[in-house]
């Protein structure tokens, strides 16, 4: 039996029972669903529409479901649509009639919408808690990585060498722009559909501020079609999670480079790493490969709801069932990336002696061109005119270090003895001591910054 069936003349065909029924996924929402149903019969007792043994008694049964759920003790059935039938179904059962009250100006469409805009606001709140934490772990390596020297890579060549830590640093200032994201998804979740009914509001004067006070809400929604109809704070959910996924893709991709054999500069702990069911020496960087593949579900999970939401009305369809899989989906898999590669880079060995031996002394040619600038060489001319030394490097198998003065100065009258002074990393990053630049003193005052991020 349906609770909407007296309408109709047949039962529903089997196959459509299978085809329409959400409980095998919208199951995750049950203490959302309790919470937000005992608020409301709160709110119908204020109301006058329960007696004040209805309400007590239909709080207590809700809470003994939760209980039960807590514990793994819940029996759902087959016939049980959702989970709010199956809420409403075991309360009957436990409480009797009072139960079949608790719905009085409710519709499935306002309570569902309730109870996953609480479900968000909870995931994201987990969800910037694990940022902070990988955060956190981004900061002790850079704190204990400050004093080595890398090559910094654009087009995967070397191109400038950089501290270790700066780039270290470098993700986690972009977590905190990902927490802002999400802090802001949360943000549009937090508006408190209950009480908008199926689509012109309640039919029960219901207090609103008390529901949303009690739910936690910061506010009550202003418009009832709206209300039912928005999805949009499950979209931007789900792309707080895709553009998370692409950001930790991407240093997963320069992890998996650094941790091979031929860069050979960090190496995966064996906890975060797999090997091969056929050749006995491989050690795979599986865990970050795993977060790189995640990265294209989670795009693909926001551009699934996208595509679903573009083509419903106003305000209920059931279309709009298909926004929990994504959702629950990106959720678990964000939550489950953040915490993989926070514990690897807890885990992570760095080798500094192989860093170190593979700096490039090509990485000073910027150096030596911003030299000559300070002669008073004009850049594009300058830029040539090293060019020009590098090529020479090459062709004769030359460090760029090793140029004599004279020679250097048959390219260019310009240098002079203290020409030498370039071929120092550490001067090279005492060059780029601007704010958010690679100098000791920039690093230091972003190692500050990221102290304070941290807490």
């Amino acid at each position: 039996m349906k609770a909407w069936d007296g309408r109709f003349g047949r039962a529903m065909d089997p196959l459509m029972e299978m085809f329409s029924s959400s409980l095998s996924f919208d199951r995750l929402l049950l203490e959302e669903d309790v919470e937000g149903s005992m608020a409301w019969a709160m709110a119908l007792g204020k109301a006058g529409v329960l007696t004040e043994e209805e309400t007590g008694a239909i709080v207590a049964g809700l809470e003994q479901i939760r209980d039960e759920y807590r514990k793994g003790g819940l029996q759902f059935l087959e016939s049980d649509e959702d989970v709010h039938m199956a809420v409403e179904r075991i309360l009957v059962e436990k409480i009797g009639q009072a139960g079949e009250k608790l719905h009085t100006g409710r519709s499935r469409n306002d309570q569902v919408a309730t109870d996953l805009r609480l479900h968000v606001k909870r995931r994201i709140e987990r969800l910037v808690a694990q940022i902070v934490l990988l955060q956190r772990a981004l900061l002790a390596r850079a704190e204990s990585d400050r004093d080595i020297v890398a090559p910094g890579y654009t087009h995967l060549r070397q191109a400038q060498a950089v501290p270790l830590a700066h780039y270290w640093l470098s993700l986690l200032f972009a977590l905190e722009r990902e927490k802002g994201r999400a802090v802001h998804a949360r943000m549009t979740a937090d508006i408190m559909p209950l009480g908008a009914g199926a689509i012109a509001g309640s039919g029960v004067p219901v207090d609103r501020e008390f529901l949303a006070s009690r739910l936690g809400f910061s506010r009550v929604s202003e418009n009832s079609i709206d209300a039912v109809a928005s999805r949009d704070f499950v979209l931007e959910t789900l792309a707080s999670c895709a553009s998370f996924g692409i950001l930790l893709s991407r240093y997963a991709e320069d992890l998996i480079l650094w941790s091979s054999d031929e860069f050979g500069f960090v190496e995966i702990d064996d906890a975060w790493a797999s090997g091969s069911s056929m050749m006995p020496q491989k050690k795979n960087p599986d865990s970050l490969e795993l977060i790189r593949g995640k990265a294209g579900r989670l795009i693909g999970n926001h551009a699934g709801l996208a595509a679903t939401l573009k083509g419903v009305g106003l305000t209920y369809y059931r279309d709009l069932q298909e926004d929990k899989e994504p959702l629950f989906d990106s959720l678990h898999h964000v939550e489950l990336c953040a915490a993989v590669f926070t514990k690897v880079m807890e885990t992570l060995t760095v080798r500094r002696e192989r860093i170190e031996k593979d700096l490039d002394p090509m990485l000073w040619a910027t150096d030596l061109a911003d030299y000559l600038v300070t002669k008073g060489v004009p850049f594009r001319q300058a830029h040539k005119t090293v060019g020009a030394i590098v090529k020479h490097c090459l062709e004769h198998k030359q460090r760029l270090p090793d140029m004599p003065l004279d020679k250097l100065r048959e390219f260019s009258p310009a240098f002079a003895a203290d020409a030498a002074q370039v071929f120092s990393w550490q001067q090279a990053l005492r060059h780029r001591d601007l704010p958010g630049g690679a100098g000791p003193n920039s690093l230091a005052a972003q190692l500050e910054q990221a102290r304070k991020i941290c807490g």
